[in-house]
């Protein structure tokens, strides 16, 4: 008796900065997916593509919106490796458990069948935490490598000017705005003879001509208080 094939749908996902990495390809994922769909009798229906962040939830994903629609009791959702779905937790054992509830099987082809019974969710659930704990620890680095080039007066993009600073010539630094570090000087002023903010912003207002919201001065004394320099 010829055994019944299920359908599987692929789906594959790269950041950013997985399109530099190889072996995280879209190409590459697909390889593993078909053969491993081999392997386990896996009819392949359809295979998606996204390029999208792993701290994505799967269920905000345009693409995999897509791909989960067309999903039936029976059906197979098919990653080449688990950091392929989320790296979250949270996410994914939210969402395991959604397709549980549904029919659906979820195959990785480091583990295999991971949201039924067997070994592969005990590796899964052991592999999920090692996951997450790389994530946290990139986003950590990339938060100190920004903090750090801020102090070091590096420009990192983007409309917001830190306020007392502008542009080098060189658009890749920050200088002195001399008319803005004037109004700092006079903020710090004022706030230390007991000034509150919302008589700070009327005063700066009448002697600089400049228009600045009082929660705004509040945010930029509290952020330069450690750092300013009165002249």
């Amino acid at each position: 008796m010829t055994e019944i094939k299920k359908k599987t749908f692929v789906y594959t996902r790269n950041s950013d900065l997985d399109s530099f990495n190889r072996e995280s390809s879209s190409d590459t994922q697909i390889d593993k997916c078909k053969s491993y769909s081999e392997l386990h009798n896996l009819e392949i229906k359809d295979i998606y593509r996204e390029q999208v962040s792993g701290g994505v939830s799967l269920l905000k994903r345009k693409i995999f919106k897509q791909l989960f629609s067309q999903c039936s009791r029976g059906s197979v959702i098919l990653f080449s490796r688990l950091d392929r779905m989320s790296r979250s937790i949270k996410d994914t054992l939210d969402f395991l458990e959604i397709c549980k509830s549904k029919g659906i099987e979820i195959h990785t082809t480091d583990l295999g069948h991971i949201n039924g019974e067997g070994i592969g969710r005990i590796v899964f659930l052991i592999m999920s935490v090692f996951a997450e704990t790389e994530r946290v620890m990139v986003s950590e680095r990339v938060k100190s490598t920004k903090t750090r080039m801020r102090k070091s007066g590096r420009y990192l993009g983007g409309k917001n000017i830190l306020f007392g600073k502008k542009l080098s010539s060189d658009g890749k630094t920050y200088v002195d705005d001399e008319k803005e570090q004037s109004i700092l000087n006079r903020i710090f002023e004022l706030k230390d003879s007991n000034t509150g903010f919302r008589d700070i912003s009327k005063l700066i207002e009448v002697e600089y001509d400049r228009k600045l919201h009082f929660s705004h001065i509040n945010k930029i004394y509290n952020r330069e208080k450690g750092n300013f320099v009165r002249v």
